[in-house]
This record gives C-alpha cells, structure tokens and sequence, in this order.
C-alpha cells in the first residue's frame, strides 16, 4: 500500500468521524429540544441518514475484504435513498404544515425502491459500478441515472423550502437570505463537481494527493446552518422547543417588530384578543405608547385604552449578531381595572361607614357618660336624700331633748351615726355588680331595715308585703326599693306626717307599691329632682305612677 493511500484512508477516517460526533451531538440536542412536530420528525430521519451514510463510508475506506468493502457501499448508498426521500418529506411538511398524503407518498417510494434494488443487484450487471475492486471503482450509466433521481428529491424538497424562506425571511437582511440560500444548495455542488470528476482535476492541479466524496460531510454541515435558519433565527436565537412552547402555544399575545417599528410577527392569542383585526390596533398601541423611546430605553411598559378595553403593553428590545427586534407583549387587564374599581367603591362606602360608625360611637359615648352621670346622680340623690333626711331628723330630736332627756339624745346620735353609716354603705353598692333575681322575703328585709330609722324619728310606719314567694328581676326590685325610699324621704321632707303607710303586692306578673302618708299633702304637684327621678326609674322598667292628694300624700306605682 503506498504512502498516498495511506494517508488518503487516514483523513477520509479523521474527517468522517469528526463530523459524525458532531452530526451525534447536534442530533441528540436537537433530538431533546425540538418540538417533535411532523417536519422535525423528519429532519431526524433525514440527519440520521447522513449519520449512516458517512459511518459506511469509514468502513469501506478501512474494508478488508472486496466482499465487506461492497456490503458497505451497498450501506450507504442505501442511506441516500432514505436521505432523498426525507429531505423532500421534511422541505413539503415543512412548509405545508403537514405530512405528505399517502397515496402521494406511494408513488414517490417506487423510486427509492426501485433505486435499492439497482444497488443491491449491481455485481450481476455492473451498469451501476464500470469497475469495482478492493483498490478502486468508476461509476456506470445507471450512477448517473440514480444520481438524477436523488437530485430531483433533494431539488424538490428544496424548492418547498424556498417558498416557507420567502414568506418567513422577508424583513431579513439580504446578506443572510442569500447565505442561508447558497448553505442549502452547498452540498449539490460538491457532489456535483465530485461525480463529473472536476473536482478532481481542480485538487490535483493545486498539488493536493488527496481526494475524496465529501458531499455527505457538506451535507451535516449545511444542514446544521439550514435548521439554525430555520428553526432558530426567528424568535431570539432561542431554541426550537422554546419558540414552539414561547410563541405558538404562549397563552400570552405577543407580536414582533423589526427595526422600523413594522409587525412582522402576531401570534393566534393576539388575533384573538382583537378578532384579526391585530395589525391595525397594534400600530394604534404603539402610537399611543411612544414606542419609539425604545430607542433609548431597552424596555418600555405603558398602560393605554382601546375599545374600552384596558390593555397593559411591555416592549422589550432582542438582540442577536444578525438582528435585533422588538417583542411586544400584550394583555387585557380589564377584568382587573373593574374589580379595582369595585374594591375602590367599596372601600369608600365601607370609609363613609366607618366614619358614620366613628361619629355614632361618639355620640354613643356622650351619652353613655350623660347617662352614667344621671343614673348617679339619682342613685346619690335617693341614697343621700334619704340617710340626711333621716340624720337631720334625728339630730332636731337630739337638740329638743338635749337638757330633758340625756339618754335619748345619746340614742339619737348614736342612730344618726348609723344613718350616715348606712347612707355611705349604699352609697359604696351602686356599682357594685348585684345578684340576677332578688326573692320578695329579701325585699321585705331591705324595706323593714330602711324604716327602723324612721320609726327611731317618732313617726309610725305600717309595712305590709304579699306575695313573698315570688322572685323579682334585679332591675325592678332595685327600682322598687329606690321608689319606695324617695317616697319615705319626701314624706319626711316635706308632709309633716305621724305616719306612713306601705304596701307591696308581688304577683306572678307585676309589682304593685302604694306608699301613703297622713300628712298635710299638696294642692298642686310641683316635680323636682325627686319625683322626676322616680318616674324616669318607673319607665326604664315600664313602670306608672298615680298621685293622690286629697287626705295626706298617696303615690300608686304599678309594675
């Protein structure tokens, strides 16, 4: 074996595998990424073809045997039929959005088939090979013939792709299209000039020993350009999967401006949202929203109207090292403007009553404080009334029998110390928290103990109480007791009486209290604090009284 081809199988090897592992590579991250739609589906197929076709051609190069060395070749000119029919499966779904028809597809697979079969039955007529053996081959009719029907694949398949490029590469830079282009129709040329033999000629001529097929190595390398174009220029240089997952199914609307503002983008969402009639309502938004500021800010987020309709916008400027553009993103918050409007409403009524509860509490607190102050100052005038009343009556007893009788003065004092004694007492009890229900047998206890002091003044009292079973609510007995004792005071103060009459009926409804004295009486009744405490008492508790003044003083209250 001579030096040349020695190192003509070296690089052949070097340079295959090189480009296998990065075909490898490429694929499984391609594989991982992309949205397995139908196109992507067959550009695997078609990358995995090329995979093979340089993985046979290794092992050709290094076959020991003519016999392995045609099994090889048998491979990998196997895998340019499966690359031809891919390419055209991959460049039609590609652009139509969907996989070829089957009837369609019948009749385009007699051609790889029939393609095999030429292959695989070439060493019994040798059309396909002029001349095979271990050291070298040259290529006969039915090459050539083969040779045409993959390029009428590869041709049609990249005419499919021409059509997706002019609807999807307008707005780009003619430098780009032209080399995205030129990447595609690469692999033809080489291959071309290959099997006319003038690039051989070419190499030799420029000292080069070395020469080999390196269409399917042209092929893995243009193809990685032609799917970076494809699948990747559009959209930020994101990566398949993320532009399938990011704009087609984003639930967000969103558009794309180039340089000059203009929409060259608008996803389904957005059409949506303003029943496709996108085009001219986005060029309103970006009116209204200055979007030419972008220019100086990287991003810019504004709030506008349109159609009654609250439209939140962010725009956001991308740039690559081919172009930059815009990303607008869209979204109707109306729905979110009513319910702040509604919770702002709610909030002001629930601050207007808030404030009318404030101005309530107020007055509420007024008058808790008047009303506290009457309630004690009634309970003061009828406790203090009554134990000075009593203590000034016993001290004129003391003074009328001061030099006549010692023992009487001194019994006298010593009952107007206890009257003071008792008027403090009860005085100390108003806000002392009482029992629930007061029996009649306790009510006749406290009335029996208020008139020993009166009985001690001289004055005669007749107490007289029915219905000692019953229990009396705390309220009404306090009132009761309190009536009573303002009536016993008044009679004191002011009848000049020698006795007192009282009568309490309890039955199982109300409280009857007749209070009676024998003394001057009245003409006419003026009411002071006195009376007018008793009759505010009577109708905190839905008491009357009735007042007679004929013979002495009677005050009848009903329960």
């Amino acid at each position: 074996m001579s030096e040349i081809l020695k190192l003509e199988i070296q690089t052949i090897c070097i340079v295959h595998i090189i480009a296998i592992i990065v075909a490898i590579v490429f694929f499984m991250i391609f594989y991982i990424k992309a949205y397995k739609d139908i196109a992507v589906r067959w550009f695997l197929v078609m990358q995995g073809s090329i995979i093979g076709w340089m993985i046979f051609k290794i092992f050709k190069t290094v076959s020991p045997t003519e016999a392995f060395r045609w099994y090889f070749v048998v491979g990998y000119y196997i895998c340019t039929c499966i690359f031809e029919v891919s390419f055209l499966e991959f460049g039609y779904s590609y652009y139509k959005g969907k996989a070829i028809s089957n009837r369609i597809r019948r009749l385009i697979y007699i051609f790889p088939i029939l393609q095999i079969i030429l292959i695989i039955t070439n060493p019994y007529h040798y059309l396909f090979y002029e001349r095979f053996d271990f050291w070298g081959d040259s290529f006969g009719n039915l090459f050539y013939w083969n040779t045409g029907i993959v390029y009428g694949f590869v041709v049609t398949g990249f005419v499919y792709g021409v059509l997706k490029f002019r609807k999807e590469y307008k707005n780009e830079k003619s430098w780009y299209k032209y080399l995205t282009a030129f990447s595609i129709v690469l692999p033809l040329i080489f291959n071309f000039l290959y099997i006319t033999r003038r690039l051989q000629h070419f190499i030799y001529s420029i000292g080069i020993p070395i020469i080999f097929d390196i269409t399917p190595i042209v092929f893995t390398w243009c193809i990685l350009a032609f799917v970076n174009a494809t699948f990747n220029h559009d959209f930020f240089s994101l990566s398949p999967i993320m532009n399938h997952e990011i704009v087609h199914k984003l639930d967000t609307p969103i558009c794309i401006l180039d340089l000059k503002y203009r929409v060259v983008y608008i996803n389904e969402k957005l059409d949506g949202l303003f029943e496709n009639d996108s085009i001219e309502i986005i060029n309103e938004i970006l009116g209204k929203i200055g979007i030419r500021h972008m220019e100086k800010a990287k991003t810019l987020k504004r709030e506008v109207k349109i159609d009654n309709k609250n439209i939140s916008v962010f725009a956001r400027e991308v740039s690559s090292l081919l172009q930059t553009r815009y990303l607008i993103t869209i979204k109707d918050i109306s729905s979110y403007r009513q319910i702040e409007e509604e919770i702002k409403k709610s909030q002001k009524k629930l601050l207007d009553s808030n404030n009318e509860l404030e101005k309530n509490i107020d007055i509420l607190k007024k008058t808790s404080i008047a009303g506290a102050r009457n309630y004690v100052a009634k309970e003061l005038h009828d406790i203090i009334g009554h134990s000075l009343v009593v203590t000034i009556k016993l001290l004129e007893v003391a003074r009328l029998y001061i030099d006549k009788d010692k023992e009487l003065v001194e019994q006298s004092l010593s009952d107007a110390v206890m009257s003071l004694d008792m008027g403090i007492i009860s005085m100390a009890s108003i806000t002392i928290e009482k029992e629930k229900n007061y029996s009649g047998k306790q009510l006749e206890a406290d009335i029996k103990k208020m008139l020993v002091s009166v009985n001690k003044l001289g004055i005669r009292t007749t107490f007289k109480l029915r219905g000692i079973m019953y229990n009396v609510a705390e309220v009404v007995y306090d009132v009761i007791k309190k009536v009573c004792m303002e009536l016993v005071t008044n009679a004191l103060k002011h009848s000049e009486a020698s006795g007192i009459f009282i009568a309490i009926n309890i039955s199982e409804s109300n409280v009857n209290l007749i209070v009676m004295d024998n003394g001057k009486g009245v003409k006419k009744i003026v009411k002071g604090n006195g009376l007018k405490g008793i009759e505010d008492r009577l109708r905190s508790v839905g008491g009357t009284i009735e007042y007679n003044t004929n013979d002495g003083f009677l005050a009848n209250v009903n329960i």
